[in-house]
């Protein structure tokens, strides 16, 4: 069978730098690379991430992707070609962006994680949790494709999801400038309150730290760490929320450096493995185009392999997940912080499963998930800013609630 579309070289090189991205934040800083978490938790908390000097490395992160996103890399992106060309591959609708950012956004606060977190990371680790979560949600991305493509049996009930409309324009440099800039500004301050309570603890006679310290930082660690597995009640959790008094580590100010990096990388293994294009995402999740002569397109597959087996390198550095327990180079904590971030739980719950389903959902109706989202929005894709980041942030503040609400009354579920 011929395939017309399969890039491999630049599916694999891609997947190598995303897996890169996340070893670097792993290896140095200790935390876990997680596109949808890292963004949910900023957007929904903007005070905590301007205010808590140790999510800073957070906004560092996404500033660094959003600026070499539009600067450089945008340019490249103006159109997705064979989504204009290619009558098998659909063109989103508003009401399909719609459907999707909201899907998205609750399937992966719901249940914590995504393509980023659970695909590259979790698999690498060979988390239980995160392999079940995987198999969910592309299975389900691939029933959603393959349903509702053009052409199917169920075309007539799915058409509203995809419009006529051509060129699927991508590229608006003003407009991502704008969106980049917002949040260049949002670090900006970010950085200075790091520097003015650093600047107050010392003058308060408070010692910097290794750790990140005291209970309270602890806990919101476990908030935000995409398999909590629901470790904090919700009176623990606004208790954590309100609490204004920071104290600046060490881990605080070593961890913007490797971000900074590591969302600059992750921006360019986006544009080399086309990840950003949806038509690689739909010319993989379609089943009908792989009996359909030149229409089936692995490459987003050699992606996954190339990000997964760099990850799983570098996990073999971490106590205790590598593979040989005698290996003198595994560490036990990262190159530039006190101590790792990385989730442990082995539960299998009612949150996990329903959220993958609904991200696969997401995934399915637009092709995207949560890092090639923020691509396209430092891009200026108009769809993707007006459509499907709103409904995205209000999919994860709707999961949000729930999951505030199910913990506080029965912690089990």
């Amino acid at each position: 069978m011929v395939i017309a579309y399969f890039t491999p070289a630049t599916g694999i090189g891609g997947g190598i730098i995303i897996g890169l991205s996340a070893a670097i934040l792993l290896l140095v800083s200790g935390n876990i690379f997680a596109a949808s978490c890292i963004s949910s938790s900023t957007i929904l908390a903007p005070y905590k991430a301007l205010t808590d000097p140790s999510t800073a490395w957070k906004l560092l992160f996404l500033s660094s992707f959003l600026i070499i996103s539009n600067t450089v890399l945008g340019p490249h992106f103006s159109y997705d070609e064979r989504s204009v060309e290619d009558p098998r591959i659909p063109i989103v609708s508003m009401y399909g962006y719609l459907l999707s950012g909201f899907f998205t956004g609750f399937g992966t606060r719901l249940g914590n994680g995504c393509t980023s977190g659970h695909g590259i990371c979790g698999m690498a680790r060979l988390s239980k949790r995160s392999i079940v979560a995987v198999v969910i949600f592309m299975g389900t991305a691939w029933g959603t494709v393959t349903l509702t493509a053009p052409g199917v049996s169920f075309d007539s009930n799915t058409a509203f999801l995809r419009t006529e409309k051509v060129p699927k324009i991508f590229y608006n440099r003003w407009l991502g400038f704008g969106v980049s800039i917002f949040f260049v500004v949002l670090t900006l301050c970010a950085l200075y309150n790091l520097w003015r309570t650093k600047k107050q603890n010392l003058h308060e006679g408070i010692k910097l730290p290794r750790h990140q310290g005291g209970e309270t930082t602890s806990q919101v660690d476990k908030v935000q760490s995409f398999e909590d597995n629901n470790q904090m009640t919700l009176p623990q959790q606004q208790e954590a929320e309100d609490d204004d008094v920071h104290t600046v580590t060490n881990d605080s100010i070593h961890k913007l450096i490797p971000a900074g990096i590591a969302g600059s990388i992750f921006a360019v293994s986006l544009a080399v493995s086309q990840m950003v294009l949806q038509s690689k995402v739909f010319g993989f999740l379609n089943l009908y185009l792989f009996a359909d002569e030149g229409g089936f397109d692995p490459t987003l597959l050699t992606v996954m392999v190339g990000g997964y087996i760099i990850s799983f390198i570098s996990y073999q550095f971490v106590k205790p997940f590598g593979f040989f327990p005698n290996n003198p180079y595994a560490r036990e904590s990262p190159i530039m912080a006190s101590k790792f971030d990385i989730p442990t739980s082995k539960v299998i719950d009612a949150h996990l499963i329903g959220g993958a389903f609904f991200f696969g959902v997401g995934l399915g109706i637009s092709g995207l998930c949560p890092g090639p989202a923020i691509f396209l929005a430092a891009c200026g894709s108009e769809p993707i800013l007006y459509y499907w980041w709103p409904t995205f942030i209000f999919g994860s503040f709707l999961a949000q609630r729930i999951k505030a609400c199910l913990d506080s009354s029965d912690p089990k579920l």
